[in-house]
């Protein structure tokens, strides 16, 4: 998107004339923002469940969070600037957005009107170095291509390996079967009693292990002790959101809780992987038990597993 289509598109959004102000004199010549990942009036909730909005956010893939706000002295138009209640207020609503994982900048009215290009300095900076947080260097954006799309490769080749395991055991058990079947026959009597128990034992041994299918899989509260590993987390689905107006157009799946339980399990689906599960998006997800198979890995200390293939996913009754 633009950064005039961007504008045109929220120009009725702002909840002040100094937000537009912002957007116009200040977001505009921030030569490192993308558009794609700039919301306005973003809504998010604070302690108590007060549902409230945030002026401007910038969300990037990677983790990158920045809440913006514009701030008067004098909201209520008193003369005497902020009271007692309102500063608490001001204060909470701080406290929720720090707490929810969001780097937060404040800008002044009188600087978004008065220094524009200091404000835009601020923005700029915090950009890139939330940016080298993620990235150990610079990378072009061939590299950046190529890194993403290694990446993906070396995630379905995981999978493909946990498969190949599985099959590999599977066969291996059912070739110990057939020879304790074979041994079975040759005995008479007791020694036929004992061959069958000693068969039973090893049906037992050849049982597939918790968390390698679909069949056995780890239940969702086990998920971040498996960060790392290749498993199948079964769970119900709590809440799906789709961010069709952020970079990278994710969709979140929380099983088991919602935010903010850090414990809750979260599967990612990027919007360029949606078409590969259009079956399942087809359906109304939230409610149902589902089985998913694909490496743990952990976001600021939540557990996450990125689907991209629809043989990554199973509901279950």
């Amino acid at each position: 998107m633009t950064k005039i289509d961007w504008l045109t598109r929220h120009k009725a959004s702002y909840g002040s004339d100094f937000e537009r102000l912002f957007a116009e004199s200040v977001l505009s010549i921030v030569s490192e923002i993308n558009f794609n990942s700039v919301s306005v009036q973003f809504p998010f909730q604070d302690m108590d469940g007060k549902q409230r909005y945030c002026d401007f956010v910038i969300m990037e893939k990677g983790g990158i969070r920045i809440a913006i706000e514009i701030d008067g002295y004098d909201k209520r138009g008193t003369g005497t600037g902020m009271s007692h209640d309102d500063f608490v207020d001001w204060q909470r609503r701080q406290a929720a957005l720090v707490s929810q994982g969001w780097f937060v900048l404040r800008f002044a009215n009188r600087d978004v009107r008065d220094c524009p290009a200091r404000c835009a300095e601020h923005v700029s900076l915090l950009l890139r170095r939330e940016r080298e947080k993620i990235n150990s260097r610079d990378l072009s954006p061939d590299e950046s291509l190529r890194l993403d799309a290694l990446t993906a490769a070396q995630s379905e080749i995981n999978i493909l390996n946990k498969e190949t395991s599985i099959m590999k055991y599977t066969i291996m058990s059912f070739t110990v079967l057939i020879g304790v079947l074979i041994l079975t026959l040759a005995f008479k009597g007791n020694d036929f009693t004992t061959a069958s128990v000693h068969n039973n034992d090893v049906m037992a041994a050849a049982t597939t292990s918790l968390g390698a299918t679909c069949d056995k899989p780890l239940d969702w509260r086990n998920a971040s002790k498996n960060v790392g590993q290749t498993a199948a987390i079964a769970g119900p689905i709590m809440r799906v959101t789709y961010k069709e107006d952020v970079k990278g157009k994710p969709t979140w799946i929380e099983v088991g809780a919602t935010f903010p339980n850090s414990s809750r399990l979260v599967l990612v689906v990027w919007g360029q992987n949606r078409d590969m599960l259009s079956k399942l998006f087809s359906q109304n997800l939230e409610g149902k038990n589902v089985c998913v198979i694909g490496t743990v890995e952990q976001y600021k200390g939540v557990p996450q597993v990125e689907l991209k293939l629809s043989s990554q996913v199973q509901l279950v009754n």
